[in-house]
């Protein structure tokens, strides 16, 4: 068998580094050309050092390179992802670089390579139709990675030409989902972080907590399995087992389920259609003694029904929530915020953000650049 040459975008992120250990794990099956990640310099040298790739790039420059890590290709500067993959030319990307940033490598990898890992999900709610569209007329496969998206693929395998009535995205609920309102608006960073059931970056995390993370996934599945918003449902689901669902017309649901682990639905992308097996513990259903659901809360979590509002929109509405949501991440993550301003900011800036069309990817970054603008100023006006 040839190996598979992997870019790994991310690399020193979490999705980045369980790909790695797969990589590890199976050397005879994947080769890991190209490692990419945003300013951990020393993490990204030991990772060079154990993977030897052809091509390893930084975004920001650091004030020296080692000299035994100097045997491969460097690249830095913010577009260092796309030129990496321009000069790896690997079969796959592994496309887990977090937020809007990640737009421009997806776009790459499409013209580089014969498939896209997709990890990022805000490349396809900012650009999603023209991702799509580009993808179709490359005849290029887009595997997803998200443990909801991995599930609704996994269960479509077998769907045999029948009808799809709804998808359904389960929902940890973050680490808020049972504090009461009030509450909820004054949660501080180290509240958000403490996640029940997975092990994420910081700002997957806090989305987590709004259920803006949902929304997101919602867009995303929407593009990806060409499903209209009136079909992707959303449910809690607490133990984070069932990772998501789809629905037949005669009332047949098929159910994804694993232990929370991301290293399953990554390594179904990287070895599909083949499996991974990576230690993984068996479920114990006895033990695991039930399974609950609930509907979410919007009052309390107001974000997931804007992402529907964004979609149904359409246009650069998308663009927007998302590039207000970062924003406002952002600015909570430094404690510039209370959690409870995130969705207001969103809102807000949804509101004063003209709705416009999506021609081409230059217009995605006009418009993730006009609603980073509108929430920075929000941000600034209510926190003076």
């Amino acid at each position: 068998m040839n190996k598979r040459t992997i870019a790994v975008l991310g690399a020193t992120g979490s999705i980045g580094t369980q790909a790695l250990d797969l990589v590890r794990r199976y050397p005879e099956q994947f080769e890991a050309s190209c490692l990419v990640a945003h300013s951990s310099a020393e993490k990204l040298f030991s990772l060079v050092r154990e993977f030897r790739p052809r091509v390893a790039a930084l975004a920001v420059e650091p004030e020296s390179l080692p000299e035994d890590v100097r045997f491969c290709e460097w690249i830095f500067g913010e577009d260092c992802a796309v030129r990496a993959l321009e000069a790896a030319k690997p079969m796959d990307a592994l496309c887990a670089i977090v937020g809007i940033a990640g737009l421009d490598a997806v776009w790459t990898a499409l013209d580089v390579c014969e498939r896209v890992l997709l990890a990022n999900k805000e490349a396809l709610v900012t650009g999603g139709r023209l991702v799509m569209e580009k993808a179709a007329r490359l005849g290029r496969p887009m595997l997803p990675v998200d443990s909801e998206h991995s599930a609704i693929f996994q269960c479509l395998q077998a769907r045999q030409g029948n009808p799809v009535r709804r998808l359904i995205l389960t929902a940890s609920g973050g680490a808020l989902r049972t504090w009461p309102a009030e509450a909820i608006r004054t949660a501080t960073v180290r509240d958000v972080l403490a996640h029940p059931t997975w092990r994420m970056g910081g700002k997957i995390t806090v989305d987590c907590a709004t259920m803006l993370n949902k929304g997101l996934e919602v867009i995303e599945a929407h593009h990806l399995f060409a499903m209209p918003p009136e079909k992707i449902d959303v449910v809690v689901h607490p133990q984070s087992v069932i990772h998501s669902m789809i629905e037949f017309e005669d009332g047949a649901v098929l159910a994804q389920m694993a232990r929370p682990d991301m290293r399953g639905p990554i390594g179904y992308a990287m070895a599909y259609p083949s499996r991974l097996p990576y230690g993984a513990e068996p479920l114990d259903f006895a033990q695991l003694g039930k399974l609950t659901f609930e509907a979410p809360d919007t009052g309390r979590f107001p974000s997931l029904a804007m992402a529907y509002a964004a979609l149904r929109t359409g246009g650069s509405a998308p663009v927007a929530l998302n590039g207000a949501n970062e924003t406002a991440v952002a600015a909570f993550l430094r404690e510039e915020i209370p959690f409870g301003r995130i969705s207001e900011v969103i809102e807000e800036t949804l509101n004063l953000c003209p709705v416009r069309g999506i021609a081409g990817i230059g217009d995605v970054h006009a418009a993730d650049a006009q609603s980073r603008a509108i929430a920075e100023k929000i941000i600034r006006r209510r926190s003076c």
